[in-house]
């Protein structure tokens, strides 16, 4: 892991209710049901409740995109049987492991309205001890060797209104990506869904993936309370390990802060 950049955007308190860390990598087809319940017994006592999902599908950005596949029917060889995605939380549900064939991935969730976002440095801290201790599970099992091909960090951030905004037709007091047009046709926008997709670079200005930015407006559940879920995901890979991680972050830290307005950031306690 870096060091944090002198001159990355900083807040005090972000809306980020959610991070996620995945490290994808080349399937391990002896890992079986049963690897995934004694992998379990090994981190038990840190994550001791246990949820069963859907796998993942794999995903690689390339440049230039592959052509998707024509509509049809497919069918596809199965190495083994599919086996789920399981999860192992901990006891406040704030942390939790999702492991899969070709997956590993570490999660932090904001639980209570109190709780405060850790930091990228703590949680990457985190995934990195965790991915060690699963990596030296798959080699005493001989299970195969880990080869990862693919990393990908999420930030989702619940902007709630009441603070610099009251509906979802204050867009523009929220997001620098649309102004509300001041004519009487079309008007001002009720609401706005947008989606993107960036290329990110490397110093030497190649490929090494995509940043994916998604926003909608939404009500929060309990109370029925506009809110803006913001979702930013950087996906890529360089070299053979994790390092994708840091360039990712600071993909979406920095266009997190270009996609929102000043006055939001006031009210985040930006400090730099």
């Amino acid at each position: 892991m870096t060091a944090r950049p002198l001159d990355l955007p900083d807040f005090s308190n972000p809306p980020v209710v959610e991070t996620l860390m995945s490290a994808q990598f080349d399937r391990l087809s002896g890992l079986q049901t049963a690897h995934f319940g004694l992998y379990w017994s090994e981190v038990h006592e840190r994550y001791p409740k246990t949820e069963e999902h859907g796998e993942l599908p794999s995903q690689i950005e390339r440049f230039p995109e592959q052509a998707q596949p024509g509509v049809g029917i497919q069918f596809q060889a199965l190495e083994a049987p599919p086996t789920p995605r399981f999860w192992f939380v901990d006891e406040g549900g704030t942390e939790l492991i999702q492991v899969q064939r070709d997956r590993f991935i570490k999660n932090w969730r904001k639980i209570g309205e109190g709780a405060l976002y850790p930091r990228y440095e703590h949680v990457r801290g985190g995934f990195d001890q965790d991915f060690l201790n699963f990596d030296q599970f798959v080699s005493r099992n001989q299970l195969g060797t880990i080869r990862v091909n693919q990393c990908e960090v999420t930030y989702i951030n619940h902007i709630v209104a009441g603070a610099g905004w009251e509906t979802h037709t204050d867009i523009d007091k929220v997001f620098t990506v649309w102004q509300q047009p001041v004519s009487t046709y079309p008007g001002q926008a009720q609401d706005l869904t947008f989606r993107a997709r960036f290329p990110i670079s490397d110093q030497s200005g190649g490929f090494v993936g995509r940043l994916q930015v998604t926003l909608q407006p939404v009500r929060r559940l309990s109370d029925g309370v506009p809110m803006f879920l913001l979702d930013l995901t950087a996906r890529g890979q360089i070299g053979e390990g994790t390092d994708f991680f840091d360039l990712g972050r600071e993909w979406i830290v920095r266009s997190f802060a270009e996609l929102t307005t000043p006055a939001m950031h006031k009210i985040w306690g930006r400090r730099n």
